[in-house]
């Protein structure tokens, strides 16, 4: 059983998160404070194991409680909780040493898949202290997204590196990075965890979808790259090995090379690709228009692995023939501008929006996750054709039923004659669409009413219906009373 502190001046918050936790019999233990003077009083007592500390509390804020509980507890897992969602104040969070933030409020499926990636390292350090009787190699998943994008761009001051790699426990400035694929996040921890042939060391990694980055901090980088090119049970990857660090602010630079030595490996089949042989290679013609087809193609074909690493490849590209960040941001911008103009154009219903242009990192990202949803829309339409377009059209009428909406209306959206639409609407979505956008209507008629803050007429206007007499009928047929009965009983039930 670990131990979980909640610290939010909202109490309904703090509840909020102690029921997941309770409904999903998660081997914690909740603490509840109202504020970080009260939560750091709590962490001396309970030495927590997770902390979620919210930004805004009165007298002492999150970020203050953040640092005294570091210092009782210095493995806690902090996650801070804020009203804000955006780049700048995950910066924030980083630099204070949070393992990761979450925006309130909070959602549910975010909530479990932060604990069961937090409880799941907890339960590795565990194992590994029982095996290791205290001496033991550690390995750390530190990397946020965030984060990740951060270092690999060289957007964290070095100062603040060494606070956040310090408050890890990671002292070495020096080391090595490698970019890994082919192998699953779990089997390459187990592998620096279990192999006796490699000294103990310290590791950061960020796994993605196609590709695992890992920082190894060591003083001797070049016999741990020696090594590791001449394991076996390595033979069914490919690694990339880059430049050398021998301080924090070389980190971007390694993760760079690392980067480009992957993708060398990976086009060519070589098992392992060091940076330092790349450099002897003749350098190939390969222009960024180029390398853009090719991955508009592997996009439209559902193949995302190649198309992920075809935008590495991209993004190396444009940051290294750039020396002037302007640039880069303008070229990379332009490119994701016509890229996303022949998504739009070959895949329908993908509703993309002009990219904005923001720094290289922050289109890396967006680059990412627009290859993510493209490759599955693609396979999805191999399928079923259909599943997406009335997919769409479900969020619409949800999203528009105060509207006068028709089957002609709904059919232009997905380019269907409405005959044909109707009878595919009725396969996809279980009922005929009047029925079907009525129940919705009727849905939201009973919150609103449930709410109490409105009269019957309002409710019959907010839901799409003209005439309030018909919305009258229609009540009392779905729910077998008219809603100014159904008010009344709702009142009398709150006393």
């Amino acid at each position: 059983m670990y131990t979980l502190l909640i610290a939010d001046d909202e109490r309904l918050e703090c509840d909020a998160i102690e029921l997941l936790v309770n409904r999903a019999k998660l081997p914690l233990q909740c603490i509840k404070a109202k504020n970080g003077r009260e939560a750091v009083s709590l962490a001396t007592q309970y030495q927590p194991d997770i902390a979620f500390l919210d930004i805004k509390m009165p007298g002492m804020d999150g970020i203050e409680a953040a640092k005294h509980i570091r210092e009782i507890a210095p493995d806690c897992q902090i996650i801070f909780l804020t009203a804000w969602s955006s780049f700048e104040f995950a910066q924030q969070a980083i630099r204070l040493g949070a393992s990761e933030y979450l925006v309130k409020p909070v959602q549910r499926k975010e909530v479990y898949d932060l604990l069961d990636s937090l409880l799941a390292q907890l339960d590795e350090r565990k194992l590994a202290r029982e095996q290791h009787s205290g001496d033991i190699l550690e390995v750390l998943n530190l990397f946020s997204r965030e984060f990740f994008a951060a270092l690999k761009f060289g957007e964290l001051p070095i100062e603040s590196l060494k606070s956040y790699f310090a408050m890890q426990g990671i002292s070495s400035e020096q080391g090595v990075a490698l970019v890994i694929g082919g192998m699953e996040e779990k089997a390459i921890k187990l592998f620096f965890q279990d192999n006796q042939r490699l000294p103990k060391l310290q590791l950061c990694y960020f796994p993605a979808i196609d590709r695992i980055t890992v920082l190894v901090f060591t003083n001797q980088p070049s016999k741990i790259v020696e090594q590791l090119a001449g394991f076996q049970s390595l033979a069914y990857s490919n690694i990339g090995s880059g430049m050398f660090f021998s301080d924090l602010a070389g980190i971007p630079q390694a993760i760079s090379t690392a980067s480009i030595s992957y993708s060398h490996a990976y086009r060519l089949h070589v098992r392992f690709q060091r940076f330092s042989d790349i450099l002897k290679i003749p350098k190939d013609s390969v222009t960024l228009q180029k390398k853009t087809d090719e991955m508009l193609q592997d996009t439209l074909q559902g193949e995302l692995g190649k198309a992920r690493e075809i935008a590495h490849e991209i993004i190396d590209m444009v940051n290294t023939t750039n020396d002037n960040p302007t640039l880069a941001l303008n070229e990379l911008y332009e490119l994701l501008v016509v890229f996303c103009y022949e998504l739009n154009k070959s895949v329908p219903f993908l509703q993309l929006g002009k990219p904005e242009k923001r720094p290289v990192m922050e289109q890396e990202i967006y680059l990412m996750d627009l290859l993510d949803s493209t490759c599955q829309a693609v396979l999805e339409d191999k399928q079923d054709r259909y599943s997406r377009a009335f997919r769409l059209v479900d969020q619409y009428l949800h999203s528009h039923y105060p509207m006068q909406i028709s089957v002609e209306m709904a059919s232009k959206m997905i380019n269907l004659n409405p005959k044909y639409f109707s009878q595919l609407f009725k396969v996809y979505l279980g009922s005929p669409f009047v029925e079907y956008l009525t129940r919705i209507r009727m849905e939201k008629a009973k919150q609103l009413l449930d709410e109490g803050d409105r009269n019957v007429k309002e409710i019959a206007e907010m839901t799409g219906f003209l005439d309030g007499n018909y919305f009258t009928r229609v009540f009392r047929q779905y729910y077998g009373m008219a809603p100014s009965i159904y008010m009344e009983e709702q009142e009398n039930t709150k006393f």
